[in-house]
Formats: structure tokens, sequence, C-alpha cells
């Protein structure tokens, strides 16, 4: 080989030396797209949720609740030490919804939502009911008929405002919280109240009435909470989560802490990835 063609061949095995990492992280872009059509940004993980006894509430000035403490537990097996952020369902499911790195919880389960979040879970299981004041003697078959006889309360971005809209139920008092939905009922500014079975004890407590003050007219639907994960939340952070969730599961921790908030057996006691789909 002549001085020129060696001289040549070192600068292509340079230029290819130069390029082989650029090359290989390519491959891992293709490998991961169901992952990278937000710009992941920085790598830190933000935590969500909102304020919904007992699964996250906030009790002489400290954060706790179901979901709060189980989160709590994971993050620190995992070494991560974000804070929780407690912000409006609506507001924090639109930030979810628009970043990457955003973990939301606790986020029911729906078909609307699989193209925006990869799930881990179930955390939890709970059913959407119907209620109205115990001193109410109304008995409405179902929420057509509730809703010709009185306004329903519920809060914004819930599974029980999907609902009404899926109905087309017009007569709906729609608030920011699930406590002033509850307050409203109870001072009978909307006569039903529509909300997840689990934290009906809970908002009474903080509303100051008593556990008998409201009683459940029908089950509307039964839904499955999740730890949800924004698009552009790398696989390696997903499935750490979800590996973190099974082995505290396994160890009988999550029944033991579930039974203690709920005073329930949980009804899944394996969790999985549900994977973002995309169209």
């Amino acid at each position: 080989m002549t001085q020129k063609g060696s001289i040549f061949s070192a600068l292509m095995m340079s230029v290819l030396i130069s390029f082989a990492p650029l090359m290989i992280e390519t491959a891992r872009a293709d490998d991961n797209d169901n992952h990278a059509d937000i710009d992941p940004g920085t790598h830190s993980l933000r935590l969500l949720t909102e304020p919904l006894p007992p699964f996250s509430f906030i009790e002489n000035s400290r954060l706790t609740g179901f979901s709060v403490e189980l989160v709590e537990q994971l993050k620190s097996r995992l070494g991560i030490s974000a804070d929780i952020e407690v912000l409006p369902w609506a507001r924090a499911f639109n930030i979810a919804s628009q970043s990457s790195n955003v973990l939301l919880f606790s986020t029911a389960l729906r078909d609307s939502r699989r193209s925006q979040f990869d799930f881990v879970g179930p955390i939890a299981t709970a059913k959407i009911m119907l209620y109205k004041r115990a001193d109410d003697e109304s008995s409405p078959a179902n929420i057509v008929e509730a809703a010709r006889m009185g306004s329903i309360g519920v809060y914004r971005g819930s599974p029980a405002e999907r609902i009404l809209q899926q109905a087309d139920i017009k007569n709906v008092e729609v608030s920011t919280y699930p406590l002033q939905s509850l307050r409203q009922l109870l001072a009978s500014r909307v006569r039903y109240w529509c909300q997840v079975d689990l934290t009906v004890g809970r908002l009474l407590a903080q509303a100051g009435g008593g556990d008998m003050a409201v009683v459940p007219l029908a089950e509307l639907e039964r839904i499955d909470l999740y730890l949800a994960f924004s698009r552009g939340t790398s696989r390696e952070m997903v499935e750490r989560w979800q590996y973190a969730l099974q082995a505290f599961q396994q160890e009988g921790h999550f029944a033991h802490l579930y039974e203690r908030w709920f005073k329930l057996v949980p009804e899944s006691a394996q969790s999985q990835i549900l994977w973002r789909l995309t169209p």
C-alpha cells in the first residue's frame, strides 16, 4: 500500500471511530422510539399527584396518604430524591400530557390514555359511586334520572366527570377539588355527588361530616388506578419502577400498606407494565 493510501485509510478509520458513538445512540433511539416523541430534556423524574384522600392529602402540614406512602417507599428503593408535588388534577394531568419524565399518580386506566402514558400497576381498585345526603328520601334508579331530580357534583378531570359527559348529563356542578364537591352536597348546593368510594370516608372527615352523612345510590363503574409515566420517559426508568413495585409486593409490604389505609385486601397482588400504545 502506498503512503497516500495508508494516510487515506487512517483518516477513514478516524472518521468511523468518531461517528461510532453517534451511530450507536441512533440505533438505541430507533429501538426506543415509543418513548422518544417528546424531547426528554432532563432525566430527573417529576412526581405529581392530586389532593385526593386517602390516596394523597396534606394532614398537619405533612403530605401523606396511601399512594404517597407507596411512592415514597419506591423512590427510596430507587435512590430518587425528587419531592412529590400536589396540584389540582386537571393541572397535573395537563402537565403530564405535555411534558416528558413525569410520574402522575394515582391515575385511572382508560383507553383514551393508553396513547399518552406507560402504566405500572394496578396499585388500587375502586368504584365510582353516586351518593346522596342521608336525609334525602329520593331514590333515582340511575344518573339520568338523578339529573332530572337535581344537580350532580363532580370535580374537574375526574372519572366521574367523564362518566357524566359520556351519558350527556348537563345538570352538573364541576369543582376544582373533590372536597369542594362534597361540601356542596352537604350544604344542599347540589343534590347528588359522584365520587370514588375509597375516598369518601376521609373526605367526610375533612368536611366535618359523620360517616353516615351520605349514602350510596348506585355503582357507576369500577376502575383500576396506576402509576402513569408520561411520553418521553425512558423505558429503563419505567422498568425500574415496575421492578421496585413488584419487589415491594412480593415482600408483603404492599398488602400491609393497602390494608392499613383501606381495611381491604388488595384485589391485585401482581403489578405489570402496560406500555403506551402508538397509532
